[in-house]
């Protein structure tokens, strides 16, 4: 006979790096965001890491540890410029808060 060990499950709060308690969790949300950005970008143009890190002005070792996610290397607006060197258009937008403090967001 096989034991089960219980699970406990929790549901997310909606940003896994509040959920793992992140200091910063949502400029982490917003930095794996944009990478995510980056990685469509690249792979829909079919790009080697040498090609991209021409375009954004990275050597091939460092654009490999933005695409696998090694976020806490680069600033958010780094990640900006990463998204208009390869011809994307960013757009910031600034709105009243709901209520308290403001947050974070990136709508792709």
């Amino acid at each position: 006979m096989v034991e089960h060990e219980e699970v406990t499950v929790e549901r997310s709060g909606g940003n896994v790096f509040a959920d793992l308690g992140f200091k910063e969790p949502e400029e982490a949300l917003v930095k794996a965001t944009l990478v995510t950005q980056i990685q469509l970008v690249v792979k829909e143009r079919n790009l080697t890491q040498v090609q991209a890190g021409k375009l954004v002005g990275m050597d091939q070792p460092t654009i490999s540890a933005m695409l696998r996610g090694q976020i806490s290397r680069f600033s958010v607006e780094r990640l900006l410029r990463v998204l208009t060197d390869l011809g994307q258009d960013v757009e910031l937008r600034i709105t009243p808060a709901l209520g308290g403090k403001g947050r974070l967001h990136v709508a792709a």
